[in-house]
């Protein structure tokens, strides 16, 4: 009897990559969405699923992301979930699914549960009706009637909060942050607009807000959001205790993961690899992707990177055992002078920045990575 070998690989994406309509802040891999082609598309997703029940991974969290995954038919999602069932490490999981309101039904819902999933992340970004007109989104959705509806299936649920829209003032933001409590959730994941070069709002010229509006409405945020329960465990994300993301925490604890699908990265040390955008590709069966191998310079630096942006850093141990060395000693000189300005932490078990070390996270990375 052939034995299936045990693979330690905790962590699986899956990306999505249709909309219904096209955001014009995104900058994701993402096609308009056409039946012929979403029924390619997840023949192939499912290929991959299978590849990956053979080989014997089994995971602890699973994320299927987009793009919106909502937008697929009850049918599709159906035989995607099937497989992602199969999957799961069935002694203690996460498995999260995005989802857009004007995508989200009562059917697909009792479909997620009865297929295992048991977070859901719910791009609402504001509920200002002017905002939601000029991001292309519907702003007749009643969000407290769908989020209760979402509670009857899915306990854990995060929606994301989007501020600096254009025309957006500080009152808006606040009503939002008043709007967003109000729903009774336990996840609140917050982003500065942006304006990416593959973005609408790219080439429709939109500005970005100036530093220091944007410095005084994440204030604001972080204030609020505290007095109303909610942690900050990531520079963007807030939960309350016990609801961090596990499956994200993968990604800034620069863990291992598996991606797949248009457009996916993953990292499988010591190789980090992003499969090609093209959907024409993919759907022919063609896996086309770059990759680099990671050094161990380059290692570090990503380590770096991402467990500085938690709340909680790193532990000093962790670190030596990674990389050979010791953290406080190689990078005494910096590690004193981000000490004396308070903007950092170093204590007998870990690092971490303080609330003013996260605003300034950039500048204190730049000292770090020269050293390497």
């Amino acid at each position: 009897m052939n034995t299936i070998k045990k693979i330690k690989i905790n962590s699986l994406y899956i990306h999505i990559p249709f909309c219904d309509s096209i955001c014009p802040y995104c900058d994701f891999t993402k096609f308009i969405s056409k039946d012929f082609f979403k029924s390619k598309y997840v023949k192939q997703i499912s290929r991959d699923l299978i590849c990956l029940y053979k080989k014997g991974y089994k995971f602890k969290t699973i994320y299927i992301g987009g793009g919106t995954p909502t937008c697929l038919s009850l049918k599709d999602l159906r035989k995607i979930l099937k497989l992602t069932k199969l999957l799961l490490n069935k002694n203690s999981y996460e498995f999260t699914i995005e989802a857009n309101p004007e995508s989200l039904s009562e059917d697909k819902l009792k479909l997620f549960k009865s297929a295992g999933v048991n977070r859901i992340s719910i791009g609402i970004q504001t509920f200002n009706e002017d905002l939601l007109k000029t991001i292309n989104r519907d702003f007749n959705i009643n969000y407290f009637e769908l989020i209760n509806l979402v509670k009857r299936y899915i306990k854990n649920i995060n929606v994301d909060l989007i501020y600096g829209l254009p025309g957006e003032t500080k009152q808006d933001l606040i009503y939002d942050l008043n709007s967003f409590t109000k729903l009774d959730i336990n996840h609140i994941s917050t982003y500065s607009l942006s304006i990416n070069p593959m973005s609408l709002f790219y080439v429709k010229k939109v500005k970005e807000v100036d530093e220091d509006i944007s410095r005084d409405y994440y204030d604001t945020i972080l204030k609020f959001l505290r007095e109303h329960g909610f942690e900050r465990y990531e520079v963007s994300n807030f939960s309350k205790p016990g609801f961090e993301s596990k499956h994200n925490l993968t990604y800034w604890k620069d863990n291992e993961y598996i991606g797949i699908g248009c457009g996916a990265g993953g990292y499988l040390y010591p190789k980090r690899y992003k499969l090609s955008s093209s959907l024409t590709d993919y759907i022919r069966g063609k896996r086309k992707f770059d990759s680099e191998i990671v050094h161990k310079n380059d290692n570090i630096d990503y380590f770096l990177i991402c467990n500085l942006r938690l709340k909680d850093g790193f532990y000093l141990d962790e670190f030596y055992k990674r990389f050979g060395f010791k953290f406080e000693e190689k990078y005494k000189k910096i590690i004193n002078k981000y000490i004396s300005s308070s903007f950092l932490v170093v204590n007998q078990y870990k690092v971490y920045c303080t609330d003013e070390g996260l605003i300034k996270l950039d500048l204190l990375l730049r000292d770090l990575i020269k050293e390497n």
